[in-house]
């Protein structure tokens, strides 16, 4: 599973990409907002609102991919972080605490995953949450090459 949020002015975009062992394509998520966050703050919202779908799907045994260092940094901190992005961090924790049993949180370069940034433009066009149970097009050609 893969998660990534693009951050704009006075906006965020969100994108996550369910993908099996293999990296074939499961499912995907798109969410975009209006907002005004720090870009920290925005990255930590993406991780949650990934954690919380997939705890609402009750899927366990996931490796989490995260493009912001920052995020993974703090999610693996054992320092206490009373800002904004700590209870967000906190509320990410809990979520694991509960949800999951089997799982691994890891930091992965923006340019690893062609499959998930293929979502971002896509995402950027939309006003309200898209899910997408077949890849959509702007992602195939990408699918396809992490497969090869």
């Amino acid at each position: 599973m893969c998660f990534i949020a693009l951050i704009e002015i006075g906006r965020y975009n969100i994108q996550i990409c369910v993908k099996d062992d293999d990296d074939a394509f499961l499912q995907a998520k798109t969410l975009s907002f209006e907002v005004v966050h720090f870009v920290n703050v925005g990255e930590a919202l993406g991780q949650y609102y990934a954690f919380e779908w997939l705890s609402d799907k009750q899927l366990d045994n996931v490796d989490f991919e995260t493009y912001s260092k920052t995020t993974h940094d703090a999610f693996h901190s054992r320092k206490d972080n009373v800002s904004e992005l700590g209870q967000i961090i906190s509320a990410c924790q809990s979520l694991f605490i509960t949800h999951f049993t089997n799982y691994r949180v890891e930091f992965t370069r923006r340019q690893a995953n062609q499959v998930v940034r293929a979502l971002v433009g896509e995402a950027t066009l939309l006003a309200s949450p898209v899910f997408y149970f077949n890849p959509p097009r702007c992602m195939n050609n990408n699918i396809l090459n992490e497969m090869l």
